[in-house]
């Protein structure tokens, strides 16, 4: 297992000796006695096979490896890698090792076969208990074990189709005992995370190390993905056109939300939430603002018992009422099938090696950590007689119970966890304690820590049977002593190179020259959901934006404030700031130091506090929210700028500090639209993203113009002139009037110049524009035309010079503006009822009368 015997490791070692674990990376490193060392074998010394790594590394140094962590963790960031952690409502950037764990071909085509073993035994088992049972009839499970210990639905039952009831893909998890020998520990079939952080993994390496792991021969794991994809397409059980795939995804609350977006961008899958899915006539339909779009293949991310809310679990919002009816109906296919979490039965690994032999005719290649079923009692005897031994675990497998070792219980205590397994001894099993294998974890100062690895292995099925990915996930516990390895308690991740002894070519979902695709020019149907989220990232967007620069021209004004007038006009403008944040407790006086350090915290909490609504950071924290949810519809460059967002702040509640953040805010959303307006594709998830960006901006015009008239003259020439540079139009008004500032013509350049694009009149323009693009625009909507004609017909009743000819132009133009607020909000109103509330047909049941 430690030779390598190939023509690249021997050129390597002409480099020099092994480095001893004294020595450069690993200095102050100690396996273990007694547990099998990753890198470093029984003597202590470095495995041949990580010569070229550690003298690869070393030659970096210190220091640059440690830029290169800088590195790592700047590009997770800006790709959004993240992982919830249930009971955070925190969201954790994806924790990365950047020292791999590497394993030859030689050892990795033993597990790989016992992998594709595996797979195909696990499928003959799925296909049987929701077929014929030979199992059941041949006695090689106990009844109970199907139908008492969890996992099976009866509601599956019987299979629809042999040739598409089968497993598309499997994740198991591996670890080895003291000689080194892998053991699997558990399946992952309903939904099996990790695929796509692995993927991650991989990419940040590459970029990170790019010459390391180019020269390290690594094998690719794209291919595996193609192979996924390919499958998937090919059990569509639409042949006569293109198949409709979406990825179900219990959405943004999900610890591994991220891993679902970024799959289905990297598959070109839509990614769908129950919401947007519905069943009519057992078929599923995504729901678009285009219209009902046929669903041939459900890729899901959501358990077994949440699928079906009308067969299932009743009160479940994740899964879709009337799935399982369009299942059996044949029209869609759901990978992996309703029903395959039987397979994840702990229970079941009891029996595994009987099973292999009955199906397959073969014994394991990779047997199962010994495991005993407690609904047999001669088992449940064995492990109360050596409890140090063993782990008690629930045979499916619960977040509300975790597992239990016996060896750390009282007297009394396993006392009573033996009168709880009599009650239901079916419930539960017992592992004997696996010893896993240990490895390097770098700390944050580079020194080396003893980690317990475990490693998530991932297959899939291909057009030749079952194939797997070169590679993996390892995750580690930074604890050699820890007795559970996972994500939600704090494991890091590495990647798992696959080294060859060739050189590998480069793999990527491209298509090849050989498939012909059809043009388009257009995208899928875009979800209601995707609508609505983009709407309101356009709004909250321009929302942050539009009191980011109102504030900034209040504090400069602040600071510049000498004489009397000077301090009254930034008393108008922070109360216009009060009314357009719906600051209800207003900024006070500006009439002593004292009044100004309270102005000073009240203008940080509006910039800065997430509690409080109206403020900067909440409609930033709500911005944000809406690009999670449509995370795999935002490209690279845009994803880079959000990050930028959310993670700047400023400092503290200094005016220095406070200013040059709004500074970078303001870059930074100037940056988003400009990427938006230059980069996005004119398809429907545009027109409505730059449709919340237009409304939002007139409806701050409309607010700005109601509050200058209840707070000010209408010839106070300061606070004009602000509101000139919060617009950015000072510069081309002082061109054109030279330095002559008056009520008309600053209202003029605000509201009815359309050759400004931050005026009323260019917002309707646009809202206009868009509104014609969208889906459905040529219809007779009444209620939509009517407001819409009317917010126009009301708007081109004044102009900038009439107004000035009332009695009482402030009158005139708080009466004008309060009307034009009213019908943006009416006509906002009317895009949501139409496009974003999809509600369904009703129909009475039983006739007219029930």
């Amino acid at each position: 297992m430690e030779k390598i015997g190939t023509g690249r490791e021997n050129d390597f070692r002409k480099m020099g000796q092994q480095a001893s674990q004294n020595d450069g990376l690993l200095a102050g490193y100690s396996p273990l006695s007694g547990i099998f060392d990753e890198v470093c074998s029984r003597a202590g010394n470095p495995r041949d096979k990580y010569d070229f790594l550690l003298r690869s590394f070393e030659r970096l140094g210190p220091s640059e490896l440690k830029r290169r962590k800088e590195d790592s963790l700047r590009i997770l960031r800006e790709n959004g890698v993240t992982y919830n952690v249930y009971g955070d409502e925190r969201e954790r950037i994806w924790s990365l090792d950047l020292f791999p764990l590497l394993m030859e071909s030689e050892e990795w085509d033993q597990v790989e076969r016992g992998l594709i073993q595996r797979s195909e035994l696990l499928d003959e088992i799925l296909k049987d208990v929701y077929g014929p049972r030979k199992l059941l009839y041949e006695k090689k499970i106990p009844p109970q074990l199907l139908f008492h210990s969890g996992g099976f639905l009866r509601a599956c039952a019987p299979i629809y189709d042999a040739s598409t009831f089968r497993l598309a893909f499997v994740a198991t998890d591996i670890s080895r005992d003291v000689t080194g020998k892998f053991f699997v520990i558990g399946d992952r079939i309903q939904a099996p995370s990790g695929s796509g952080y692995a993927l991650e993994n991989r990419i940040v390496l590459s970029r990170v190390f790019p010459s390391v792991y180019r020269d390290s021969q690594v094998h690719r794991v794209a291919l595996y993905f193609r192979s996924l994809r390919k499958t998937l397409y090919t059990l569509s059980p639409s042949k006569d056109r293109d198949p409709l795939i979406v990825l179900l995804t219990p959405g943004p609350g999900n610890e591994t939300y991220f891993e679902h977006a970024y799959l289905a961008g990297y598959l070109g899958f839509v990614l769908a939430q129950a919401e947007d899915l519905t069943v009519r006539e057992n078929k599923v339909f995504l729901k678009t603002v285009e219209g009902l779009q046929q669903v041939d293949v459900i890729f899901r991310r959501v358990d077994d018992w949440f699928m079906d809310p009308l067969e299932l679990k009743g009160d479940s919002l994740l899964g879709v009422p009337g799935i399982l009816g369009a299942v059996r109906a044949g029209t869609v296919l759901v990978a992996n099938p309703i029903g395959s979490g039987f397979l994840e039965n702990r229970a079941l690994h009891a029996y595994l090696s009987t099973l292999c032999k009955f199906y397959l005719g073969e014994e394991l290649i990779i047997p199962n950590v010994p495991t005993h079923w407690m609904g047999d009692p001669a088992a449940l005897e064995e492990v109360f007689s050596e409890p140090e031994k063993f782990v008690l675990k629930p045979a499916v497998r619960n977040p509300f119970e975790p597992s239990v070792f016996l060896s750390l219980l009282s007297k009394s205590e396993r006392e009573e966890w033996r009168k709880k397994l009599l009650a239901r001894p079916e419930r539960y099993v017992a592992q004997e304690i696996l010893s896993g294998s240990t490895c390097p974890v770098f700390s944050a100062s580079g020194e080396p820590v003893l980690g317990k690895a475990v490693f998530r292995t991932f297959t899939c099925l291909s057009e030749n049977g079952y194939t797997t990915m070169p590679g993996g996930l390892v995750r580690v516990s930074p604890k050699h002593d820890e007795l559970i390895v996972t994500n939600q308690r704090g494991a890091v991740s590495k990647d798992l190179w696959i080294l060859s002894s060739e050189e590998k070519k480069d793999v990527s979902l491209l298509p090849g020259q050989v498939e012909h695709i059809p043009l388009r020019r257009k995208g899928g149907g875009v979800p209601s959901r995707v609508a609505d989220n983009m709407f309101w990232m356009g709004r909250y967007a321009e929302r942050a934006e539009n009191t980011a620069r109102l504030v900034r021209e209040c504090l400069n004004k602040l600071l510049e404030s000498e004489e009397s007038y000077e301090r009254e006009q930034s008393s108008v403008l922070l109360g216009i700031i009060s009314r357009v944040s719906y600051n209800n407790g207003g900024f006070g006086e500006l009439s002593s130091k004292e009044s100004l350090e309270l102005t000073r915290d009240k203008i940080y909490e509006t910039v800065a506090s997430q509690y409080s609504s109206g403020s900067i950071r909440h409609d930033l924290d709500f911005f944000i929210r809406t690009t999670k949810a449509v995370r795999d519809r935002i490209s690279d460059d845009t994803r880079y700028l959000i990050s930028q967002i959310e993670s700047e702040s400023p400092r503290n509640n200094s005016y220095g500090e406070i200013l040059e953040y709004l500074q970078k805010l303001i870059h930074l959303l100037a940056s988003l639209s400009g990427l938006s307006s230059e980069n996005m594709s004119r398809e429907t998830g545009y027109y409505f993203l730059d449709l919340g960006k237009r409304l939002e901006r007139a409806q701050f015009l409309s607010r700005i113009m109601l509050s200058l008239v209840d707070l000010t003259t209408l010839y106070n020439k300061g606070v004009f002139e602000s509101l000139l540079n919060v617009n950015d139009i000072r510069i081309t008004y002082r061109r054109r009037y030279k330095y002559r500032i008056d009520a008309q013509s600053v209202i003029d350049i605000l509201l009815f110049d359309d050759t400004n694009p931050r005026s009323f009149a260019y917002q309707l323009s646009r809202i206009q524009e868009n509104a014609l693009m969208l889906p459905g625009s040529g219809g007779e909507n009444p209620d939509e035309v009517r407001i819409f004609y009317e917010l126009v017909a009301r708007f081109k009743e004044e102009d900038a010079k009439r107004l000035f000819e009332y009695a009482d132009p402030a009158g005139g133009l708080r009466r004008w503006s309060g009307d034009i607020l009213e019908l943006l909000k009416a006509t906002s109103d009317s895009l949501a009822k139409k496009y974003f509330r999809y509600v369904e047909n009703q129909f009475r049941l039983g006739g007219p009368y029930g």
